[in-house]
């Protein structure tokens, strides 16, 4: 028997939550590793229970708000 990791990035994250298949793409591993801080994000909001147009429109928010950053 094998132990099944998923190493998780924001570009795919986006693609699935897109496509509406979250469920599908966490359920299916032992284990979630994630390469950054926004997909990260997207899998807490989704173990929340929030609704794919919400956690779209959050991630929305997240990025206005550092592109909006001044340094």
């Amino acid at each position: 028997m094998g132990f099944n990791k998923r190493f998780v990035d924001f570009k795919t994250s986006l693609y699935v939550l897109e496509n509406g298949d979250l469920k599908t793409y966490y359920g299916k591993s032992d284990a979630l590793i994630f390469e950054d801080e926004l997909s990260s994000k997207i899998y807490d909001l989704y173990k929340k229970g929030l609704s794919n147009e919400e956690i779209i429109s959050i991630i929305n928010q997240n990025m206005e708000e550092k592109t909006n950053e001044v340094y």
